[in-house]
């Protein structure tokens, strides 16, 4: 299906260390309830998510589904099915989304593309579905997988913060911006145990501050495991009033593109 959103020509930037370490993968995640409030009405969450990340000739494909089922205090259980597919260009300069959203009350699609330019900081986006409408892009912004590299360099520079605008086109609205909290690097204790997974990680808390609220809190916040190439060991998600829990527990390694 991304054969017809690869450009021809896309210029090819020389690959930072990052890129040259990233380790294209295919992870599946349990899902679990971590901690939940009395306010949030959720007493249980169980589902499943498939997270796959791969290099073309120009570009990053990222391909994600995941299943969860919320249950309430009161009432039926809410059940999510949505499918993610990316495809970004190498050069940060083009991004093409295609998002289908499955819920209890029927289903919504998302599908655009973001053009930017490199040498202006600056962009735009243009959704396609479910209505045509266009989005100034913040200056700096840059698309997912770039936004991976960027905390994996800040990390190994032993820097402890990044803010920078990130667009992924899950949402009807322009980039959010993205503060992360970078932790001291960590070792694991059994890295042979999975030979997909470097020894060293970072741990990193991200908060989600969204560009269509005028609130100052963030509208959610996500702490990784975040290893040398790419792989996340370990994820939590956190809605304020409950959290998940996303335990990895298979991975495998897709081959690099013969270009």
């Amino acid at each position: 299906m991304f054969g017809a959103i690869l450009a021809a020509f896309v210029s090819q930037p020389i690959a930072s260390g990052n890129e040259n370490n990233f380790q294209p993968h295919r992870a599946f995640y349990k899902m679990a309830l971590g901690t939940s409030k009395s306010t949030s009405g959720i007493v249980g969450v169980d589902g499943r998510m498939v997270f796959e990340w791969r290099s073309v000739c120009d570009g990053w494909v990222v391909e994600q589904r995941y299943l969860m089922r919320y249950q309430k205090e009161q009432g039926p259980a809410t059940v999510t099915d949505t499918e993610y597919s990316t495809w970004e260009s190498k050069d940060g300069k083009k991004y093409k989304f295609y998002v289908t959203n499955k819920l209890s009350e029927g289903k919504d699609d998302i599908e655009g593309v973001a053009i930017r330019s490199t040498e202006k900081k600056m962009g735009t986006v243009y959704f396609q579905i479910p209505e045509k409408i266009e989005y100034q892009l913040p200056k700096k912004t840059v698309f997912p997988s770039r936004h991976t590299f960027s905390l994996l360099e800040a990390a190994k520079a032993q820097k402890k913060f990044l803010v920078i605008p990130v667009f992924d086109g899950s949402q009807l609205e322009t980039a959010v911006s993205v503060s992360s909290v970078i932790g001291r690097k960590k070792t694991m204790e059994e890295p042979k145990k999975n030979t997909i997974l470097t020894a060293n990680y970072w741990p990193i808390r991200m908060a989600f501050f969204s560009s269509a609220s005028d609130e100052t809190a963030p509208s959610h916040e996500m702490t990784i495991n975040l290893h040398e190439n790419g792989v996340a060991s370990a994820l939590m998600l956190d809605y304020s009033d409950f959290t998940i829990n996303m335990e990895l527990v298979k991975i495998e390694k897709i081959a690099d593109p013969s270009c």
